[in-house]
């Protein structure tokens, strides 16, 4: 495991911003794709299929790469750690969206990257807390607030155990990103995407070998929601992000993630005709001046 003549990490530069603005908008489209799979297939199949075609990615770009699999004994520990994590907040995330609406998930799974700069700021020396970074934080996640306002103070406390549920899941996500960024510093990055799919695949498989019984066909929405689910997402996305996680410091690369519900939001005005509203507008600037602050050194 890493320590701290190991850690090579630095604070996040122009090449870095764009590959965290890459991975928001990568992952603003995964709601999309997996509404469209659910049409098709239950939770946990559609859960294992996407986990199996990023093994096959993770596998294929790291014998492209030339990379080593071989593992060491003193790896195992925080491969394992950082694996069980991945389906634990998928759980609470799965269970507790099924009590609560799309809105307030969204609200509540993306304070993640607030999460994260918190526990970075006692995890990483270099990448501490001031009261501006706050400031910017506290701003940007209230364009959120702005962005599903008014569907989040209709039904708040209906929606209450649902949303807790969400949250808690969203402080894992944090933690686990935070962690992840540790142990890269001394394990191989297609060590711990490998694994991560691996413990997914093989937990959503037994899980729905147990519980789930309806039939269901390929049809041609699924396959392009599996492509993306699977080959984009659980395949480079990961191996991306894991990149970016192991390359720069946690606490600035996650905020970008704050972004995803503007660009789900932008991209259904664009593609769907959807009305957005002028509270897309004001939510773009109000992220747009907390970023401004947040990314300060």
């Amino acid at each position: 495991m890493s320590n701290s003549n190991l850690d090579k990490r630095k604070p996040l530069d122009k090449k870095g911003g764009l590959l965290a603005i890459l991975i928001a908008i990568l992952w603003s489209a995964n709601p999309l794709a997996a509404k469209i799979g659910l049409e098709d297939a239950p939770i946990f199949r559609l859960g294992f299929m996407r986990f199996a075609l990023g093994i096959f990615v993770v596998v294929a770009w790291g014998i492209y790469t030339k990379q080593s699999f071989l593992i060491s004994k003193k790896t195992l520990i925080p491969l394992c750690i950082s694996s069980v994590i991945v389906p634990i907040q998928f759980g609470f995330h799965l269970f507790g969206q099924d009590q609560t609406s799309a809105s307030h998930g969204v609200i509540m799974i993306v304070t993640f990257p607030l999460w994260a700069a918190m526990f970075s700021h006692f995890y990483n020396k270099n990448d501490r807390l001031n009261r501006v970074r706050v400031f910017g934080l506290i701003l940007a996640f209230l364009g959120i607030i702005v962005l599903f306002w008014e569907s989040f103070n209709n039904n708040f406390i209906e929606y209450l155990i649902g949303d807790v549920l969400i949250l808690i899941s969203a402080i894992i996500l944090g933690a686990r990103l935070v962690y992840v960024s540790h142990i890269t510093q001394g394990i191989n990055k297609i060590h711990v995407v490998l694994f991560e799919t691996v413990i997914g695949f093989l937990s959503f498989f037994v899980i729905s070998m147990l519980i789930e019984r309806q039939e269901f066909v390929f049809t041609q929405s699924l396959i392009i929601s599996l492509f993306y689910l699977g080959i984009v997402i659980a395949g480079f996305g990961l191996i991306l992000q894991t990149h970016v996680l192991k390359t720069y410091l946690p606490g600035k690369v996650t905020f970008f993630n704050l972004f995803q519900p503007i660009l789900g939001v932008f991209f259904a005005w664009i593609i769907l005709a959807e009305n957005p509203g002028i509270e897309l507008f004001l939510s773009i600037l109000l992220v747009f001046i907390g970023s401004y602050f947040a990314l300060k050194k």
